[in-house]
């Protein structure tokens, strides 16, 4: 009966499989990371690359009681945040996040979501404005704010994750991110990108190990394109 269902169902294009009961691999990543934040009081998350504020309304919507440290570059993405997010617990930055402190050029795409420190490689999506902006470091960041731990890392940065992640060296080698969350592309989406082996092996190097990858997105001729990955530090201090 079982095998005649799944005949069935896979005719239709869609696949039945059993679903895992460790909440770690639940399908939302800030579900699955709940239970394993030890201090519940005091939970730090990171948004890099917020865009117009998607990932911190499911932030304050699953961790009420939480500090949420958001960096956009975009200028006007930046603006709409300011409005509408910046609040007691949520604190807007308009920086981009990278290896270092410096000044950088930024493109801004005619779709927001796009727009990233790397030009895009292929779409009709168009650069519709560059300018500099602040690059910082999680590192120095985290320095400067006398934050000493990150429970949650989300990086969304179009291609520049690897960047983002080599800035918080120093706080990942005292074990003090709990977890990654962050975007990752198998074809080439923008001209320097790191791919997704440069990105784990720069974690495993970190002890972080991977969790589950979600939203995987493959290409129209059939071939891994992008997603988005969830890697855990299970010697978090």
């Amino acid at each position: 009966m079982k095998i005649f269902l799944k005949k069935i169902v896979n005719n239709f294009g869609y696949r039945i499989s059993k679903i895992n009961k460790n909440q770690l691999q639940n399908e939302n990543p800030l579900v699955a990371i709940k239970k394993a934040i030890r201090d519940q009081n005091e939970i730090v998350l990171f948004d890099i690359g917020a865009n117009l504020g998607q990932t911190i309304k499911k932030m304050r919507f699953e961790f009420p009681v939480s500090k949420i440290y958001a960096f956009e570059p975009n200028r006007s993405c930046y603006n709409a945040l300011k409005m509408n997010l910046d609040s007691k617990n949520v604190f807007v930055f308009n920086n981009a996040v990278g290896s270092e402190n410096t000044t950088i050029k930024f493109n801004e795409y005619s779709w927001s979501a796009l727009s990233s420190i790397l030009k895009r490689a292929f779409g009709s999506a168009q650069i519709i404005d560059t300018y500099d902006v602040d690059l910082i470091s999680i590192d120095s960041f985290c320095k400067t704010n006398n934050i000493s731990k990150i429970d949650f890392l989300k990086t969304d940065t179009e291609g520049y994750e690897l960047e983002v992640l080599k800035g918080a060296s120093e706080m990942m080698d005292k074990n003090k991110i709990q977890f990654v969350y962050t975007e990752v592309f198998f074809k080439e989406n923008f001209i320097g990108q790191a791919s997704f082996g440069d990105i784990y092996n720069f974690l495993l190097s970190k002890n972080f190990e991977l969790v589950k990858i979600y939203d995987f997105e493959i290409t129209t001729d059939g071939l891994a394109n992008r997603s988005d990955a969830l890697f855990m530090n299970k010697k978090f201090e």
